[in-house]
């Protein structure tokens, strides 16, 4: 299954380019925060300053002044005549001889954003020539994610994906891939980048702002404001689809639709030989965000989505080889009531997931039917000028009913071998209250804070998570991140974990960034020790978990179209199974990735991505026994635990793309071969029947795949 969502739509993605103007703006004690930047022509285009009120905005047209004002503060106009350098500009305000009343303006930008190690924009998305058109396949490029295995729910900085969270307008959504696996991982996630306004990664210590999370957080936010209607029209090898952008009020109110359907036929019949586990897939989604502005104050956001798939593959399982199927039918829907008022910024989000997943291997037959309701009321408000302060309520019910097949002896898969029934529910309702602060204690320092506590219903044990961070800032180029904390969260059953095991971790992070004009760095040192009782392969559980890491990120504009970006993870990683203790899933001395983007113009752009490491680590079996009772050999593995490594994991990957535009038409034509060099990475090792002879299965061989996607803006 790994290999099937490789075939997903590839988009690239091209602007325009537009005058920007950047700026600060302040008064005689330092920068203002959440000043009003705009343009006479187009007030509704305009912008507040950020906590270093800092400031950008795109010219539309060079005749336009330029308005900054701020409650108690006499208003500036500045004519773009006057504007012609290219660097920041510098505002300076006057206070006003009478100050009325406070008027508190916050928007939804979340409260926790300048601690994010990583902010993403939708451009940064589809110019990412790793993430093909993908939110989550975007983060696979930083140093903090540290994804082995060729999915896209997000490992960060060596934790399980588990442990993170996906978090979409508010509410979490568990499980954000497709093509998803017993595991509950996948090859896509289920976002469409069109609909993204900004997503934040917390690699450590993720806000407590939210919960159930005890490793880090992903926050993906929708655009509040559209400025053109548009149809895009996709087609490639293995896909066809649709996205409709329709404005209803002005820009800040408008209807998005789109759909997809893949098929294999195609995508197969030119490439067969190397898919051998793949026999035919079928995939069906939609989905629908509305948006509307009700007056200034009071706006509502509602997200829908359904995704239909189907899939026929090979699978192996010990000395077993047979084919598998797997079916599953999602909907969910994400809401948010936003309220501003002198009082602060209140949001309300409510949240309600469905899914139905069946799969069929050998004697295994799983069926699962999953529903989750999050509901949460935040409110958001400013204490004097320096102080933001966030209070916030949830309620998080997931709810499993599982009806399995599964085999007696886990080595013994065959159709015709024992097996045992389940069938249960297992329930969890998570009630927090949270707290968080952010202090812009001076020019150059940020400090926030904040904790999280449950409100324990039937047997669960009270907790208290906290946390907190320093942001430091040396200059207008380096930055220092300092956070540290506790937190916790509860496992997602899945097949293999059918239950709610509470799990905790004690973290601490320095994050170092430099930006200037052509180069920009990243480094990190961070140390984190992570408990409770977890699974760490099907086979294996663990009871505590602790890592120590290091990693650089370095990316470099040589000229105008030749960009090269290297990142670097060390990860030294211990896990103990009660009185044992042994190297980590995740222990690698590196994890290299590197990107080469050339876009010469008139020319298409082309990229290669390389990603390489030591093999994933296994508990290898040295011999095996024959089980009379059964008629199978039973497996016997290896007195020490994850003790061996499957061959070095490399691969690369090319990528071509050309933008066209023409009458308010675009058009782009993308191809990209992965695993160019056709490489045979080891993903599984496999046996004969009496564990005499081991070999191993490879991930994805060298595959092609292209398409269009063409654009009509109105």
């Amino acid at each position: 299954m790994k290999i099937t969502f490789t075939l997903l739509l590839l988009v690239s993605f091209q602007l325009q380019a537009q005058r920007r103007i950047e700026g600060i703006v302040k008064d005689n004690k330092g920068p203002i925060f959440a000043a009003n930047v705009f343009f006479i022509s187009n007030p509704e285009l305009g912008t507040v300053t950020d906590f270093d009120g800092l400031f950008v905005l795109e010219v539309l047209t060079e005749e336009d002044t330029l308005v900054v004002s701020y409650l108690g503060y006499k208003t500036k106009e500045i004519f773009l005549s006057d504007l012609k350098q290219d660097g920041p500009i510098s505002i300076t305000l006057k206070p006003t001889a009478q100050s009325l009343d406070e008027v508190i303006l916050l928007g939804p930008d979340p409260i926790s954003d300048k601690f994010a190690v990583k902010k993403l924009e939708k451009l940064d998305i589809y110019l990412n020539p790793v993430a093909q058109g993908d939110p989550l396949k975007a983060i696979t490029i930083l140093p903090a994610s540290t994804i082995d295995d060729e999915t896209v729910n997000p490992s960060l900085r060596g934790s399980d994906p588990d442990r993170s969270r996906v978090v979409f307008n508010n509410v979490p959504v568990y499980n954000p891939v497709r093509a998803s696996q017993l595991n509950n991982q996948g090859f896509f996630s289920l976002f469409n980048t069109e609909l993204i306004d900004n997503q934040y990664v917390y690699a450590s210590n993720p806000p407590l702002t939210f919960g159930n999370t005890s490793a880090g957080l992903v926050e993906i936010q929708t655009i509040r404001s559209l400025n053109t209607d548009q149809l895009k029209l996709s087609t490639s090898l293995a896909s066809t689809g649709f996205f409709v952008s329709k404005r209803l009020k002005e820009k800040e109110s408008f209807l998005q639709l789109y759909g997809n359907y893949q098929f294999s036929d195609a995508f197969l019949g030119i490439q067969e030989e190397k898919l051998p586990e793949l026999k035919e897939f079928q995939t069906f989604d939609i989905g629908v965000n509305y948006r509307w502005q009700f007056t200034k104050k009071l706006s509502l956001n509602s997200f829908s989505y359904f995704i239909d798939e189907d899939f026929l593959g090979v699978r192996e399982q010990f000395t077993f080889t047979g084919d598998f199927e797997s079916a599953k039918t999602r909907g969910f829907t994400i809401n948010n009531l936003n309220y501003a008022s002198k009082a602060g910024f209140f949001n309300l989000n409510f949240g309600f997931n469905t899914e139905s997943q069946n799969f069929a291997f050998g004697n295994t037959n799983s069926v699962q039917q999953t529903d989750q309701v999050f509901l949460s009321l935040n409110h958001k408000t400013k204490i004097g000028r320096e102080i933001v302060h966030q209070t916030t309520v949830s309620w998080d019910r997931y709810s499993s009913d599982f009806n399995d097949t599964f085999p007696e002896f886990f080595y013994a898969s065959a159709p015709d071998a024992p097996v045992s029934l389940s069938v249960f529910n297992e329930a969890n309702s998570i009630a927090e209250l949270g707290s968080f602060s952010s202090w812009n204690a001076s020019q150059k320092l940020l400090i926030s804070g904040g904790f999280r506590t449950n409100l324990p219903t039937r047997d669960q044990v009270s907790y208290l998570s906290y946390q907190l961070g320093l942001r430091y800032k040396l200059n207008s180029e380096n930055m220092l991140l300092l956070s540290g904390g506790k937190y916790h969260n509860y496992t997602t059953p899945s097949f293999f974990i059918q239950e709610y095991n509470l799990l905790n971790s004690d973290q601490l992070a320095l994050d170092y960034t430099f930006t200037a004009e052509r180069t920009s760095l990243s480094a990190a040192v961070y140390f984190k020790e992570e408990k409770g009782r977890q699974t760490v392969n099907q086979f294996l559980v663990s009871d505590n978990l602790t890592t120590y890491g290091a990693e650089v990120f370095v990316q470099q504009q040589f000229n105008d179209w030749l960009k090269l970006s290297v990142a670097y993870s060390f990860i030294q990683q211990e896990t103990n199974v009660g009185d044992t203790t042994f190297p980590g899933l995740r222990d690698y001395d590196y994890f290299l990735k590197s990107s080469l983007e050339c876009s010469p113009k008139k020319w298409p752009t082309f990229s290669l991505n390389w990603l390489g490491r030591p093999g994933r680590r296994f508990t290898p079996i040295v011999s095996g026994t024959f089980d009379e009772n059964t008629g199978f050999y039973a497996p016997n593995f290896s007195s020490e635990f994850l003790n061996s490594r499957y061959g070095t994991y490399a691969r690369l990957d090319a990528s071509a793309s050309k933008y066209f535009s023409w009458n308010n038409r675009e058009l782009v034509l993308y191809a990209t071969i992965n695993n160019l060099l056709n490489r045979a990475n080891p993903r599984i090792d496999q046996y004969n029947i009496d564990y005499s002879q081991r070999s191993f299965d490879p991930y994805q061989l060298r595959l092609l795949y292209f398409g269009l996607v063409v654009t009509f803006n109105k």
